[in-house]
């Protein structure tokens, strides 16, 4: 069973650690900015995105969070990194092209994310597909 994601102490020094180098174009976090689902304010947080075949992919290894339903509502956001800012429309994707991702990020973050991540079986491909339905993917399109 997945442990339950909570915003503690350690992890928001973490996450302005990782803004930080982010800022500084360190790293492989980024800073996706987007707009609040209800309060319509610009909302940052920290990611580390998965490439595939030169494509960028936000994985959301914690469930539906707040940066998920803020991309919902409003899809258009910003990718920062260093003095580069990428504009992106978020599309959310399922299946197949979710599985990949999530392979690939899993792949990329086992240490940080292992244990928040209730993937069964010998996470193959097939696995985290059909894990898929719990932890949203959106395909980050310039």
């Amino acid at each position: 069973m997945a442990k339950d994601y909570r915003l503690t102490f350690g992890r928001k020094v973490a996450n302005r650690f990782g803004a930080l180098l982010a800022r500084r174009g360190m790293g492989q976090n980024w800073i996706l900015t987007t707009t609040g689902a209800t309060s319509g304010e610009r909302r940052d947080v920290v990611i580390t995105p998965a490439e595939i075949e030169g494509r960028r992919y936000l994985v959301a290894p914690y469930g539906v969070t707040a940066w998920v339903r803020n991309l919902r509502s409003h899809p258009r956001a910003t990718l920062s990194h260093g003095g580069a800012s990428i504009r992106i429309i978020a599309t959310e994707v399922g299946d197949e092209e979710a599985g990949r991702a999530l392979a690939k990020y899993y792949a990329d973050n086992r240490r940080y994310v292992a244990g928040y991540m209730d993937v069964p079986g010998d996470k193959t491909i097939t696995d985290f597909i059909a894990a898929a339905d719990r932890y949203p993917v959106f395909r980050a399109d310039t």
